[in-house]
């Protein structure tokens, strides 16, 4: 067998003699009796991902959030960046509607782990902004965020945070009535959006199945006036003939369509299933009138979970996953630059039984994935991945307090391949080590209080180690060091809640101290072939400072039987700082505001929001200063009266209803394409 396939099944392998160990036997009689999978997300507060057991959101040591049901759907955009975008402490990438990827608290790319049912999504999101993630939000039913470091429970790459998105692919439970499915069809929006999705679920007590399909088709974004800003316009104006684009952004259109089959064999105690899924996607970069990218992926999952076991190892949680990751850079009809990622990634969860007041998981974790770049392009030679994981987490309830403690240690290999554009082969071995302390005090009832502090070590990727090449997406002459060290970083947050009242919510503070952050700063040099000079760019290992604070809070204005209103005000802030030349870091968020209404009666809703972000003048070197905006959203919808066959809900919703030119400081094309114009979406969901 070989070497990556059997480093992939370590974590499979390892339930799988857990469970063995204890004597543990799928029986055969019995029947399901846990609710639908798909109703168990619509718990709102109720967090799976950074905790073992699951917890309420307002019992979490580190700051959370969940989009779910309707909030999931006020919210949802073509990418993952954009969905998440105006989370608190949680801003977009945005290199148009094609591809954007959430930024944490001022952190991007690979220091974001971005996970589907907990496993790692893999793809070539984390190499560049033009790269879109290789999920689209349309199939999730959920999607959680956890902010700060979460490498304790998934991997040292979680220095900023995770986002999780889950879906019921493996199905945990059959429904309760034997068949289940929704659908959703969607028109309009600023891009003039076309897409729809359906999810059927279905079983028995011994047997589930789902299937889904999705498809999304979007033109050319519509946008307020001009599509390069004022500021840019201003110092790079066009040669004497040109005129500046406005009112479209060229080549912003998008194409994707996907699905999945998956199954699970359903035990008294647990379940083993298998998934199969396929996205493809074709989208324009913006930021070159005539550069399109082709994605494909497939992706092939494997999961089970075993509960009271009766031994040491009280309970086994696994998964395992292979993804087959392609995408092609078009320009005009040639073929450019192709980038393919294939790889393994596994975890397996072991629960063991109470130690007098401790409670706690035993993990492990493995991952294995081959990185190409091929074409005149590419910027980094042929790069395999390879960790392996152990982490260890256990709570301690004492009276009002909970206590938490975990350490994880992962050892990774990255080699390149000789490449005559690059050098010769080499490799780089790394050890890291994370550990967290924290606890939570509730002083009484209504109030919270929830530290955490923790010790996180990233080591370096493939692209910050041997990168060596001109990167037409970013316009950058990107060179990596083979003597890279390991990321080390010190982070601290603070927050106190409040559970119930007419007010709830927390404020808290956080700070992130890094004594080696990786930056991609330049150089000040000009490199490449005349004519044709980039800027250089060098990875460069420096000290940062990163805090901030983060406000989330409700007034319970009205809650009876017949109508709720709620009015919610959300703050975030994050200033990040450069300590060896005592400069701001490049594309960090600014202050921003939010307020929204939110009202049901019966069958109808709204919810109106009005976002202020504050404009932006602390700028990394080469970097233009960003206006604020204030963008409004609102929406509406009605759900007509229950049929024996399901639900049905029409909606309307609204968004940049000012007409604001919306460009956001965390995008490496700011000033290059806006968000889109006012515009309204029209679409119905049902649920049967």
């Amino acid at each position: 067998m070989k070497p990556v396939i059997i480093h992939a099944l370590l974590p499979v392998a390892a339930a799988v003699y857990a469970l063995f160990a204890q004597g543990v036997q799928a029986q055969s009689a019995g029947a399901v009796t846990g609710p639908n999978k798909v109703a168990d997300y619509d718990a709102p507060d109720v967090l799976v991902t950074a905790h073992p057991f699951g917890s309420s959101l307002l019992d979490m040591v580190q700051p959370a959030d969940v989009l779910s049901g309707p909030k999931l759907q006020f919210k949802l955009q073509p990418s993952l960046g954009e969905t998440l975008g105006n989370e608190v402490g949680v801003s977009s990438s945005y290199f148009g509607p094609g591809a954007s990827r959430p930024i944490i608290r001022g952190l991007d790319g690979e220091r974001i782990k971005i996970l589907n049912n907990g496993s790692g999504v893999i793809d070539a999101s984390g190499a560049s902004p033009d790269h879109a993630v290789a999920y689209d939000p349309l199939v999730a039913d959920r999607i959680e965020i956890v902010r700060g470091p979460a490498t304790l429970l998934y991997g040292a790459s979680a220095i900023g945070g995770v986002v999780n998105t889950i879906d019921n692919r493996i199905p945990t439970a059959a429904p309760d009535r034997g068949f289940s499915g929704s659908a959703q069809l969607r028109y309009g929006g600023a891009a003039t959006e076309r897409a729809g999705v359906v999810k059927l679920d279905g079983g028995t007590d011994r047997f589930a199945l789902h299937v889904d399909a999705y498809g999304r088709k979007t033109d050319d974004l519509r946008i307020p006036d001009y599509q390069r800003s004022e500021r840019l316009r201003a110092r790079d104006p066009l040669p004497p003939g040109e005129v500046e684009n406005r009112g479209r952004a060229v080549n912003s259109a998008t194409e994707s369509n996907g699905g999945a089959v998956g199954g699970s064999l359903l035990f008294d105690k647990g379940y083993v299933g298998a998934s199969v899924s396929q996205l493809n996607a074709n989208y324009g970069t913006v930021a070159e009138p005539d550069v399109t990218i082709d994605m494909r992926k497939n992706r092939y999952d494997f999961a089970g979970e075993f509960r009271d076991l009766g031994g040491f190892i009280d309970g086994v949680k696994f998964r395992t996953g292979y993804t087959d990751y392609k995408h092609t850079e078009f320009e005009g009809a040639e073929v450019g630059t192709v980038f393919k990622n294939r790889g393994y990634d596994g975890r397996v969860d072991l629960k063991h039984r109470k130690l007098g007041i401790l409670e706690g998981v035993i993990g492990l974790q493995a991952a294995d994935t081959k990185f190409e770049a091929l074409g005149a392009e590419a910027f980094l030679p042929p790069v395999a991945t390879r960790t392996v994981s152990a982490f260890v987490y256990e709570e301690a309830p004492l009276g009002p307090f909970r206590l938490s403690a975990g350490g994880r240690m992962d050892n990774a290999k990255v080699a390149a391949d000789a490449n005559p554009n690059f050098g010769g082969a080499e490799s780089k071995s790394f050890t890291t080590k994370s550990g967290s302390l924290g606890s939570l005090y509730a002083f009484s009832e209504e109030w919270a209080l929830a530290g955490n502090y923790s010790y996180n070590e990233r080591a370096p990727n493939y692209a910050e180690l041997f990168a060596n090449g001109p990167h037409a997406a970013t316009g950058q002459f990107e060179v990596g060091n083979r003597d890279q060290k390991i990321e080390r970083s010190n982070a601290f947050d603070l927050a106190l809640r409040k559970r119930q009242g007419f007010v709830t919510g927390s404020i808290g503070v956080f700070q992130q101290r890094f004594s080696n952050f990786i930056a991609l700063l330049p150089t000040g040099a000009q490199v490449g072939d005349p004519g044709e000079e980039l800027p250089e760019f060098r990875f460069q290992g420096v000290k940062a400072n990163l805090r901030g604070i983060e406000l989330d809070t409700r007034f319970h204005v009205i809650e009876e039987p017949q109508h709720v209103f709620h009015l919610d005000f959300r703050a975030d802030y994050t200033r990040a700082q450069d300590q060896s030349n005592n400069q701001p870091l490049p594309r960090i968020a600014p202050l921003r505001v939010t307020i929204a209404a939110n009202y049901t009666q019966k069958r109808f809703g709204a919810r109106g929001e009005i976002i202020r972000a504050s404009s932006q003048d602390r700028t990394a070197q080469n970097e233009l200063p960003t206006d604020g905006y204030t963008l409004v959203n609102a929406q509406l919808s009605y759900q007509l009266p229950e049929h024996r066959m399901g639900t049905l809900e029409l909606f309307l919703r609204a968004n940049n209803l000012l007409d604001e030119d919306v460009r956001l400081h965390t995008s490496a094309l700011k000033d290059l394409i806006p968000l889109g114009r006012r515009s309204v979406m029209v679409g119905v969901t049902g649920a049967f």
